[in-house]
Parts: structure tokens; C-alpha cells; sequence
């Protein structure tokens, strides 16, 4: 059994040496991402640098402990110097990384349509399932364990590292997604429409967003259709000045991208004339700053749920509070994930001593010999929902 702390990368049956990595995960951006640095010799051994060259597209497991959290591929080599010699810097991202960088497959408008049948349309051809359910990041279940007794491991040196080529048994592997009611896709859009020079996540998340849904992905990479667990219990309690806070924390607001007015338009199919138009108002901006857009693949009686859920939106990109913490793990003894909640203590943020409940939207989790800590960056949960904002610093 691995240390709970220690963080592997397997490409093939290879076990790459790590001597420092980030792994970043978020609720919304669509791919997670692990950089990696390890030592490297060119010429030393063929295998690493067959797997690990530029281009080389490797698909790789990373492993916190014996829990695999994410199933990626190497995308971008940098092979550089440092301090410790030559290094090659490894970034490994999930598979929806494809979605997030090509444009729209056609056709380009369909009619009648569910969010879950257009993703499916563009996502298919890149090999990404699309799924629906309540639980962003569950991790993946292995149902066999990697054998790593002497007699099934065989060890290369390689200057005064090792490196480990692995003998794997077949892993049958489980991702099971919690439906739920409030995750639904039921109702159809009239007509969906993108431009041929629109990414298709962009494309995508637009139309989740006027759903109020949010679109993630899976620890495989595939696509995740879900909502922001806006209600769910905290992991735990963080006080200013008090452990597991690693250093002093930021919070950033910027009152410039914010609106005091949000207007949602729905087109007309047979008329110049909107179909319907729908507003909604944000009472923390002073000034008459406005913002229209279109909601016309939507349906004129749901612009109403797209107005508020911009409005929200627009207020949680506005800010952005980052808390360092020591270790991995929240205090309820779980690994620090995006999606979950966490209650801070902060007069510095005007919590007052009883403290609010944040969502975790971002975790960066950094593995180094000096030690393991984690960022975390949080929103008030309401910023993700149709819902009133709750701002504790008001």
C-alpha cells in the first residue's frame, strides 16, 4: 500500500519519477491538469523517452496513495535545466482537453434538441462519453490492486534516482454517477445554434448554462452534465491564524465585471422582432452598467432562470478568494475537492466568528520534497444557482 501522500504518475507500465508535480481540478473548466517534473538523461532509458517525448500523446493514470484520481494524456514536453540537471517537464490533461480546443462539429444548428444529445453529437467522434448525475469527482474504483512485491517489480537505476517498470494486471474500472432529480434534461431547446468558429465547450457550456447547469468532467475524461452542490454538508472548518491555513490567503473583488442590469433576449424564427426578452437586476452596483445577450436557444419563458443565472455567474467571476492550506486533506479526512463545502472563519473576508460556507470551485494540490499543500479557491455557493447571492463581505 502507497503513503496516502505520495502522488504517482503510470504511463504504460511505467512508473515515472516525480520530483515535483501540481494536479489541479476544477468544477467548471472542463479538463483537470497535472504538471510534472522529472529528472531526465537523454539516451538513458529509451522507454522513458519513448513515452514521455513530445507528441508522444501517452495516456497516464495519476495516483494519490492507491486511489487513482484522474486518467489523462501528455500533451505539452518542456525539456529545460535546472539546479538538479536536465528535466523534462511533463502537463498531462484529461481527454475533454479536445473539446475545450476544437471548433464545433457540424451541423451547426440543429432543431429540437436535449443538451444531452447535442453533447453527445460533439463529443462521440473524440471518444468522450457524456453522462448526467449529482457527483462530480468521485474517484475511480479499481477492483484489483497492482502487484508491487519483489518478485513482480523489477528496478532500473538511473543516475541516483530509480525508476520502476511495473507488471499490471488487467484493472476493471467503475464510475459510478449519482442521479438525481435536480439534475434533469428533459426539456428540449427549440433550436440550437453555433458558429463553425466556436469551441465546442464553449458551445456546450452555453447551452448548460441557460439549463442553470454546469458542464465538468469525470476522473476518465469524459463529459459530466451536473449542477454545484450548493447545499452539500462542509468538510470542514477553517480559521484565519489557525492550522490547516498554510500562509495568508487572498481575496480579490472587481466591480467591473459586474452589471447592474443583466438582459436576456430570445430571437424570433419568423420575425426581427425578440420573441421575448427577460431581465435581472444586481442591487450591489450603483452605476446603470448593462449587459444584453442572447438567449435564443432558449425558450422565452425560461430567459427569465438565463438572466439570474448570468447575473449570478457574473458575480462569482468577479471575485476570487484563494486559501493555501497544509496537507491534502480536508478535516473530515477526505481529499480536498472541487464541488465540495468548506466553512471559513474570517474577519479579514467579514465571515464574523460564526463563520460561512463556501463552495470549493478550484483545488490545486502540490507535491514536492519540502512537503504537500493544497490551494483552494471559493465562491459563495448562491453564485452558482438561480438563486439570491449571499455575500457575507455586505
Amino acid at each position: 500500500m502507497l503513503d496516502r501522500d505520495t502522488l504517482t504518475v503510470i504511463i504504460g507500465n511505467r512508473e515515472i519519477i516525480v520530483e515535483s508535480a501540481s494536479f489541479i481540478r476544477t468544477m467548471d473548466t472542463g479538463a483537470d491538469a497535472c504538471s510534472v517534473i522529472m529528472p531526465w538523461e537523454i539516451g538513458l532509458d529509451p522507454d522513458i523517452d519513448r513515452i514521455t517525448r513530445p507528441y508522444s500523446y501517452s495516456p497516464a493514470k495519476i495516483k494519490i496513495g492507491d486511489e487513482v484520481v484522474s486518467e489523462m494524456i501528455l500533451y505539452d514536453v518542456t525539456q529545460r535545466t535546472n539546479s538538479s540537471g536536465t528535466v523534462r517537464e511533463l502537463e498531462f490533461f484529461s481527454k475533454t482537453a479536445d473539446i475545450i480546443d476544437s471548433t464545433v462539429i457540424a451541423p451547426y444548428e440543429m432543431n429540437n434538441v436535449k443538451l444531452t444529445d447535442r453533447c453527445k453529437q460533439q463529443c462521440n467522434p473524440y471518444g468522450i462519453n457524456v453522462l448526467i448525475g449529482d457527483d462530480t469527482l468521485q474517484s475511480i474504483s479499481e477492483t484489483r490492486k497492482v502487484i508491487y512485491d519483489t518478485g513482480k517489480t523489477r528496478e532500473f537505476v538511473i543516475g541516483a534516482t530509480f525508476s520502476r517498470t511495473l507488471d499490471l494486471k488487467p484493472i476493471t474500472q467503475k464510475f459510478p454517477i449519482k442521479k438525481s432529480k435536480l439534475v434533469t434534461d428533459e426539456k428540449k431547446f427549440p433550436r440550437v445554434k453555433a458558429e463553425p468558429t466556436e469551441t465546442i465547450w464553449n458551445h456546450l457550456s452555453k447551452l448548460a448554462a441557460q439549463r442553470g447547469l454546469l458542464l465538468s468532467c469525470t476522473p476518465q475524461g469524459d463529459l459530466l452534465i451536473t449542477t454545484a452542490n450548493v447545499n452539500g454538508k462542509p468538510v470542514g472548518t477553517i480559521e484565519e491564524e489557525i492550522s490547516p491555513l498554510a500562509s495568508e490567503f487572498q481575496a480579490k473583488f472587481s466591480g467591473r465585471d459586474r452589471f447592474a442590469m443583466y438582459r436576456a433576449i430570445v430571437k424570433s424564427s419568423s420575425s426581427s422582432r425578440p420573441a421575448g426578452i427577460q431581465t435581472a437586476k444586481d442591487s450591489v452596483v450603483k452605476a446603470p452598467r448593462l449587459l444584453t445577450f442572447n438567449a435564443d436557444d432558449n425558450i422565452p419563458g425560461e430567459a427569465k432562470s438565463a438572466a439570474e443565472w448570468r447575473k449570478n455567474k457574473s458575480a462569482a467571476d468577479a471575485m476570487s478568494i484563494s486559501f493555501p492550506v497544509n496537507g491534502w486533506y480536508a478535516p473530515d479526512g477526505s481529499l480536498w475537492k472541487p464541488n465540495t463545502t468548506v466553512t471559513i472563519i474570517s474577519d479579514t473576508i467579514g465571515t464574523g466568528k460564526k463563520g460561512f460556507t463556501f463552495l470549493i470551485t478550484r483545488v490545486e494540490l502540490k507535491y514536492s520534497s519540502g512537503g504537500n499543500s493544497a490551494v483552494l479557491e471559493l465562491k459563495p455557493p448562491t453564485m452558482y444557482s438561480t438563486g439570491i447571492l449571499e455575500e457575507p463581505w455586505l
